[in-house]
């Protein structure tokens, strides 16, 4: 299991019934866990399930939604449902590269004489695609459902080159000559300009469901809101990095509604996305 553990509740509450309206919240089940207990009706008297998360973003994260059903021994429950989450490499275009040895970002006044500062600045577009597979089992053999995220972006490095020119002396502190050291100052912003959530697979159904999300990261104010008939999630500004969060699903197999939210709304939101990209 991931950083953390659960203990089984005194009253273990039965499987979410197909098509059963369940609001969940998913908190982790202690500060430093990757694990998350989920608790029905958002209230944290009334442990429901656990889930329990393997591994980080770029090491492809797996997941298991599971009840508190344990055999003997085991710290393992049923399994309700399981997904994989894929990283592919992220892909880079349109470079401008500008350098300016007297950059308009400094003020000359404010260096020695003995200082030079050369600054070059770099800006390109990025894309990034993630893929999570679901499964009904542990072993992740029968899938039954598969979402695709596109993102897209722009990103700018700063390098600021400080060259100073340093005396020699020697052991009389006479001056014998100088020599010059280097040091780089960099500063990376990377924006998010779009992103797409799609469910590309979804097992008995002919056309897969639709996934919306409302709201525009990149703002210093806003509210996301994921909905859908699978899954309806949201978080705001303050939401990012949080301990927990809330997902609701009234779908045929909540188990797969509940785990699709908060894998999309906690682990792959557009701030997820834009924190973890790696361009340089």
């Amino acid at each position: 299991m991931g950083c953390g553990s659960s203990s089984v509740p005194d009253e273990i509450i039965p499987n979410p019934e197909p098509g059963q309206h369940c609001n969940v919240m998913f908190k982790k089940t202690g500060m430093m866990a990757k694990d998350q207990n989920v608790y029905m009706d958002c209230d944290t008297d009334k442990k429901w399930l656990l889930m329990d998360k393997e591994g980080g973003f770029w090491s492809n994260p797996t997941y298991v939604l599971e009840n508190f059903v344990r055999e003997e021994g085991s710290k393992r429950g049923e399994c309700l449902c399981a997904a994989k989450l894929e990283v592919t490499k992220v892909h880079t275009y349109g470079f401008d590269v500008h350098e300016d040895s007297d950059s308009s970002d400094s003020d000359d006044s404010d260096l020695d004489d003995n200082v030079e500062e050369r600054v070059t600045k770099t800006k390109m577009k990025w894309a990034q695609k993630v893929k999570v597979k679901f499964y009904s089992d542990r072993n992740r053999d029968d899938k039954i459902a598969e979402v695709k995220v596109k993102a897209k972006g722009k990103g700018k490095k700063t390098d600021r080159e400080i060259i100073t020119t340093v005396e020699d002396k020697d052991d009389e502190g006479n001056v014998t000559g100088t020599h010059e050291e280097t040091r780089h100052d960099i500063d990376i912003d990377i924006k998010l300009k779009k992103v797409k959530y799609v469910i590309e697979e979804m097992k008995g159904e002919d056309e897969p469901p639709k996934i919306k999300l409302k709201g525009k990261p990149d703002k210093s104010v806003y509210k996301l809101d994921w909905k859908g008939d699978v899954f309806q999630a949201e978080i705001d500004s303050n939401g990012f990095g949080a301990d927990k969060i809330e997902v609701k699903t009234s779908w045929k197999n909540p188990a797969l509604g509940m785990l699709m939210g908060y894998i999309i709304a906690k682990d792959i939101s557009p701030d997820d996305i834009k924190s973890k990209v790696r361009i340089w």
